[in-house]
């Protein structure tokens, strides 16, 4: 079975994506990604795959935006 999940950052924050095998729990590589603040994507989850989705608060915003400059 497939499903389609679709990601909305509309809150001003943007959304961090990533997937993972349920059963070893390892991420899937070359899978996911950032979803910037005001954009959509979709992400498709397939094989009993995990979707982890987690909107990026300010002080996490600027921590990787301080790290992305160094």
């Amino acid at each position: 079975m497939t499903t389609t999940i679709t990601v909305k950052a509309n809150h001003g924050w943007p959304v961090d994506v990533k997937g993972t095998d349920p059963k070893s729990g390892e991420q899937i590589p070359n899978y996911g990604g950032r979803v910037e603040a005001g954009a959509t994507q979709d992400f498709i989850c397939h094989s009993g795959m995990d979707l982890h989705v987690h909107e990026v608060q300010p002080d996490e915003a600027a921590a990787s935006s301080a790290e992305a400059a160094a």
